[in-house]
């Protein structure tokens, strides 16, 4: 998975996919919504019915699946059954995963290039990729998930390298636990 612009891919429109209109929690709208509910305005398969005025909040959005060319096609979210997000304030990567899959994310061929790109911000940014699942949220490790305790922000969170038996690895330091 490559670090990309925010520039969409021409050839990878949202076509019938809007799972963002799901997973995401969204504040700005008129009648705000929790994640993992669709918007009001949106017809699963169809799109927005307010497509004309789109806040610009939505309109400005673009999955990572969108913006990375080298992403084929079963990563398009209504496939993966994700969105892989740069949009999180306190994860350079993050998964959001719809309810009804809460372990689409580990599966093939999705597993293998997480790990991997999990060790690549791991070793350049010393964070990880955070995977949300409704409010449960974990942090994805080349070779393991680890759930994050109820109350404790991303940006509390330290993660440590060493090396292991089997090579570096990483793990979270919770504040406070």
């Amino acid at each position: 998975m490559k670090w990309v612009d925010a520039v969409p891919v021409e050839s990878k429109p949202c076509g019938s996919c809007s799972l963002c209109c799901k997973l995401f929690d969204i504040d700005w709208l008129d009648k705000p919504k929790p994640a993992g509910k669709w918007c009001h305005n949106c017809t699963p398969g169809k799109g927005c019915a307010i497509w004309q005025s789109v806040p610009a909040r939505c309109a400005d959005y673009y999955c990572v699946w969108r913006l990375d060319p080298e992403l084929p096609a079963e990563w398009r979210p209504d496939r993966a059954r994700f969105v892989l997000t740069h949009a999180h304030v306190d994860a350079p990567l993050a998964v959001l995963l719809d309810p009804g899959a809460p372990d689409a994310h580990r599966r093939e061929p999705y597993k293998s290039l997480l790990a991997r790109t999990a060790r690549q911000i791991l070793e350049g940014r010393g964070s990880t990729i955070v995977v949300f699942n409704g409010q449960h949220r974990t942090l994805l490790f080349p070779d393991c998930e680890i759930a994050i305790p109820d109350g404790v922000a991303l940006h509390d969170i330290r993660i440590e390298g060493r090396n292991g038996p089997n090579g570096h690895v990483w793990r979270p330091v919770f504040p406070n636990h």
